[in-house]
């Protein structure tokens, strides 16, 4: 689905073997994936140069930020696809501890929870671009045009554009694709993000069940250094998909806290439409789900890496041994979650600070406030794209 939008350009991805994925400059996919991204960035830049050519307004600056963090993100997938091979591989070692049936069973659940969370998130998001362009025609029909209502819709939509150069259909066409890949890539970072979380936590899930199936048991030294070895293995996973993918979190988590304070901000406004009001409420609430769903998946991480320290405190005195207390050890004082480039770590701990920080910034933004910079904003803008 990704790669339909220019995105993770990796060949193999169907087949079951890490070992026949690929990544290679010359495939049609990589060359998609430079073109989608070369084209996001002239669009981006066409956006900045706009916004800096009269005076600088909050408003202005909110489509600067949905263009360039988009940019970013796309170049930020085209080198994660380089290094996907290899991180599916070590992915691969770090299952081979579990057992067949095990591993079947657990595939079927984890396979059914992706499909649910991915095709939610997606389905929304499609369903909000098709309100923004709801929204957008009313505005176009009930405001005084000079053109064909197609051309005053493109025209509206895509100001910055034609405040450059003249208006032409093809032009036109070729922007509605790259806000429609921008669109897509907003909500797939932190669909993205869901996906690996819940990856991760599904494999200290598997070594939890083992070890809660022994609680309170006598058994010996190597079960605890079975066990350990796997937990391990898991936490080093944990730490390379991290190194990987904590450039993309911090995005995620930084686009979504500004979006979520640009659209408190202008909840204050009156809408002048019920398509309108719909729509904003919607996206809003929308923008809300999907980051406490990201904070609360990649918070599970942590938690399911923690819940060992339960099991050891019920361990009898014959089975304590020197495993017993290296794997304690591990477990208390090793941190285990994704990260923000190591700026924060996605724990339950987060969610709260991110609803703090959104309450800090909402009331600074609230003292910059002026309504006719918000009354003056596209219904279809970036800045409602939250």
């Amino acid at each position: 689905m990704a790669q339909c939008f220019g995105v993770m350009p990796v060949t193999g991805i169907t087949s079951k073997n890490p070992g026949d994925m690929r990544f290679t400059w010359l495939s049609f996919r990589t060359l998609y994936s430079l073109v989608a991204l070369i084209a996001t960035g002239i669009y981006a830049i066409i956006t900045l140069h706009y916004s800096l050519s009269s005076k600088i307004e909050f408003v202005k600056v909110v489509p600067v930020i949905f263009y360039t963090s988009n940019l970013y993100i796309i170049y930020a997938f085209i080198g994660l696809a380089r290094k996907w091979p290899s991180m599916m591989e070590e992915w691969k070692k770090s299952e081979m501890c579990f057992s067949a049936s095990q591993k079947i069973q657990e595939k079927r659940h984890l396979r059914k929870k992706l499909y649910i969370v991915t095709a939610a998130v997606m389905v929304f998001s499609l369903i909000e671009h098709l309100l923004s362009l709801a929204t957008l025609v009313h505005y176009t029909q009930v405001c005084p045009i000079k053109d064909d209502p197609l051309t005053s819709l493109f025209k509206q939509e895509f100001t910055q554009l034609f405040a450059y150069t003249k208006y032409s259909l093809e032009k036109a066409i070729c922007a509605q694709i790259i806000n429609f890949i921008s669109t897509f890539m907003w909500s797939y970072m932190d669909c993205f993000v869901m996906v690996i979380s819940i990856g991760l936590s599904t494999g200290f899930k598997r070594i939890n069940n083992q070890l809660v199936a022994y609680k309170g048991k006598v058994v010996s030294e190597e079960f605890w250094q079975k066990h350990r070895s796997a937990y391990r293995r898991m936490c080093d996973l944990c730490e390379t998909v991290d190194n990987h993918i904590s450039h993309i979190t911090l995005v995620s988590f930084s686009n979504n806290l500004f979006f979520i304070c640009v659209q408190l901000l202008n909840s204050l406004n009156p809408k002048d439409s019920l398509t309108h009001t719909f729509y904003f409420w919607f996206s809003l609430i929308f923008l809300i789900a999907r980051t406490l769903a990201v904070s609360l998946y990649a918070a599970e991480v942590n938690e399911e890496a923690k819940i060992p320290i339960q099991i050891f405190r019920v361990v009898p005195l014959e089975s304590w041994c020197l495993e017993v207390k290296r794997f304690y050890e591990e477990v208390s004082n090793d941190t285990i979650a994704l990260s923000g480039m190591k700026f924060f770590y996605l724990t339950r701990r987060l969610v709260l600070s991110v609803a703090g920080t959104i309450v800090t910034y909402e009331l600074v933004l609230l003292q910059f406030h002026q309504d006719e910079e918000i009354e003056n904003v596209n219904p279809c803008s970036p800045l409602l794209k939250a």
